[in-house]
């Protein structure tokens, strides 16, 4: 059976910790060992973590450097051939690894693996949209493309990777706010064959404590640097370049939009300045249209966004 390690990285999820916890030790296949790294968190999340250190869970502490070091340090323990990543306030089925085990097996060639996932967001279930059909499985043809259709293809949540891979290319970028994960996956796809399942397996917990998508920052997300950098060097084909595009295109107006919800008009101006800068004019005008619209109505059109689902 192919050895998979579980890699949780921890910062003040004292709240979803446990059951996060719950849902790897409830697998129907289960894995090799399940590592949780804790960032430096202050609010009892690492007390939560050493009640489970007698069903198998191991805890790495290191002080405060950001979800990419904390994701690179468990990599870095981790003694199994893949790594499953699992953010500490989101959940798995029990069928995640069963089905994860089998893409392994039916394409070992590919170095990025994923399955679907569900988003739970004030108690309601939501199905994000796909390239995909449902129960379909195989070697992803256009990585930027599928990405882009509701960005189901793959999250921190649902992947999985050679853990040889992950090291090779560095793994997840220090420093980067905001899209690290994209950016890794990236290049994961730019050197390696990346295979999904579209297979529900997980739950995202959209509005749980202490998200990402909640903080402020006045820089645009690293991922659409990235994104901006890789079709203006010589990496992508002419083809990849046009996808990536519309990849930049697609994660620049909803995250404008989020941003606009909270209020964040100076993220908002960030990220619309690296659209017209980066000669992406039509989204340029349709981040500053946001301007206009009230938060209430984004809201509103948010949750039409993507089609109900059962939990």
């Amino acid at each position: 059976m192919t050895s998979i390690s579980v890699v949780i990285p921890l910062y003040n999820k004292a709240p979803h910790i446990a059951s996060t916890l719950e849902s790897v030790l409830a697998q129907d296949s289960e894995p090799d060992e399940i590592i949780v790294v804790d960032d430096g968190s202050t609010d009892g999340s690492d007390e939560i973590v050493v009640r489970f250190l007698g069903r198998g869970v191991k805890l790495v502490q290191q002080k405060n450097r950001g979800v990419s070091a904390a994701r690179n340090a468990g990599v870095q323990e981790a003694k199994s051939e893949y790594v499953a990543l699992l953010d500490a306030d989101d959940y798995w089925y029990p069928n995640h690894l069963a089905v994860m085990r089998s893409l392994i097996t039916e394409f070992p060639q590919a170095a990025l693996l994923s399955t679907a996932h569900i988003v739970e967001r004030d108690g309601n279930f939501y199905r994000p949209r796909s390239v995909y059909t449902e129960g379909e499985h195989g070697i992803v043809a256009d990585f930027f493309s599928a990405y882009s259709v509701g960005f189901s293809l793959i999250n921190s949540t649902t992947a999985c990777a050679k853990r040889a891979n992950l090291l090779e290319i560095g793994g997840f970028p220090v420093g980067v706010h905001r899209g690290e994960d994209i950016i890794c996956w990236t290049r994961l796809a730019l050197k390696y064959p990346v295979a999904h399942a579209e297979v529900v397996t997980a739950v995202y917990v959209q509005h749980a404590v202490n998200r990402s998508i909640h903080r402020r920052d006045p820089s645009p997300p690293g991922s659409l640097v990235f994104l901006t950098e890789l079709w203006r060097g010589k990496e992508l084909t002419p083809e990849q370049s046009t996808s990536a595009k519309r990849l930049f295109d697609k994660i620049a107006f909803f995250t404008g939009a989020g941003l606009r919800i909270q209020g964040d008009r100076t993220g908002l101006s960030a990220i619309r300045k690296l659209a017209f800068d980066s000669g992406r004019r039509s989204t340029g005008l349709a981040l500053l249209a946001l301007e206009a619209i009230p938060p209430f109505t984004l809201r509103w059109a948010q949750r039409l966004r993507h089609p109900r689902a059962n939990s």
